[in-house]
């Protein structure tokens, strides 16, 4: 019986195009995930990223299109919910996240209140304490928040500890006095708020927040802080309170004269 002639197997020189196929597939995942990444939806991540942190925190979402306070009417006078508190701080966030754009303002939680930190270039030119014009639509959406809770606040001015350099105002005091005057004014005006639950202080140099050994740092230290405390304002008459009324005195009838008895 004749024995089967064995051919030799022919080496396989295309077993090259295996990994390249594969080294194709991931260049072209590659590619779909940097354009992925380069349309990006910054709303729609931002709420997202929102979602996630007040889930972490166990609260609730506001959402980004409106801006609501809730009243709580069983709150009792003069105390805020930690609930209000915290609705509060989120609707600033908001506010800043829209209305920054080079980081500006930011928001602060404090103890005693919540603090919305607004760095004095956006409100006034250097030296000055007049409100600038492209100001004006950031505190007239400060204005609407602020007049839609019954919070009292603060009005709050600092600068750096550069002498200041004009004829108009003496000293930093002055100058941080009259911007935080300034400021309140406007908000007063743009948001109908009680002037009775609003008040100013100016500081000067005396409360920084960063080093004024740098230019960054005193650039920091010139803010306007607006604090919105955590206590809710009552309304009551002060000047009662100081100077209470007299109870009206009561007109004393004459007495009768006594007739004596025979």
């Amino acid at each position: 019986m004749a024995k089967r002639v064995k051919h030799e197997e022919h080496e396989n020189l295309e077993r090259w195009l295996v990994s390249y196929a594969d080294f194709i597939t991931l260049l072209f995942a590659f590619f779909v995930m940097l354009y992925a990444i380069s349309s990006l939806n910054t709303g729609k991540f931002r709420v997202l990223s929102n979602a996630i942190v007040a889930t972490f925190q166990h609260k609730k979402e506001i959402s980004h299109k409106h801006i609501v306070i809730p009243k709580d009417n069983n709150v009792s006078s003069g105390k805020a919910t930690p609930q209000v508190q915290s609705v509060l701080f989120r609707t600033m966030q908001l506010l800043v996240q829209k209305s920054s754009q080079r980081g500006d303002m930011k928001v602060v939680q404090t103890k005693e209140g919540t603090i919305l930190r607004i760095q004095s270039r956006l409100l006034f030119a250097t030296g000055h304490a007049r409100i600038r014009p492209e100001a004006v639509p950031v505190l007239k959406s400060i204005a609407g928040v602020l007049a839609k809770s019954k919070h009292e606040f603060r009005v709050r001015g600092y600068t750096d500890n550069q002498p200041i350099r004009t004829a108009r105002y003496p000293n930093n005091w002055a100058l941080s006095t009259m911007r935080a005057v300034n400021v309140l004014t406007r908000l007063v005006q743009y948001g109908s708020i009680e002037p009775e639950r609003i008040g100013a202080a100016g500081f000067g140099k005396y409360r920084p927040i960063a080093s004024n050994m740098t230019s960054q740092g005193r650039e920091t230290n010139r803010r306007v802080e607006i604090m919105i405390l955590n206590r809710e304002y009552v309304p009551k008459r002060y000047e009662e309170a100081i100077f209470p009324k007299k109870a009206p005195e009561k007109a004393s009838t004459p007495a009768q004269p006594t007739v004596p008895q025979i």
